[in-house]
């Protein structure tokens, strides 16, 4: 049953700074270049849930696509993303209950060393007449 799906982006200032602006998240580990150095992380970190939307992306845009509906996502944070870096979020349908038409995904992200940085589950509702494949 298992299939994996895989995006990538890379996240940049501009980015985070828009999603500073909306979320008014302005916290200067994300936003100011001379904070974050002294910070435990040395560098500007991409706030966490810019990382989640790449789930967003893959649902609604890739697989299973328009019409899903994204329901729940748990999420554990293990190191930062920082502002520059490439980021590749990984789903992998796990279940599928085809008499309620919803599937349970593993949600992953890795940096440029391929090291995983985010972990997750996700659960959504497949399109009308949409199943896995």
């Amino acid at each position: 049953m298992e299939k994996e799906i895989i995006f990538q982006k890379i996240f940049t200032q501009e980015d985070v700074e828009g999603f500073a602006r909306i979320s008014q998240d302005d916290n200067p580990i994300h936003l100011d270049e001379e904070f974050a150095k002294k910070s435990i992380f040395g560098n500007r970190v991409v706030h966490g849930i810019l990382l989640t939307s790449m789930f967003s992306k893959i649902f609604g845009t890739i697989y299973p696509g328009i019409g899903t509906i994204y329901m729940s996502q748990n999420t554990k944070f293990l190191k930062p993303a920082f502002v520059g870096d490439e980021i590749t979020a990984k789903v992998r349908l796990m279940t599928y209950d085809d008499i309620k038409n919803r599937g349970i995904f593993k949600t992953e992200c890795f940096n440029p060393s391929e090291e995983l940085i985010l972990t997750g589950e996700a659960k959504i509702v497949f399109p009308k007449d949409t199943y896995p494949r």
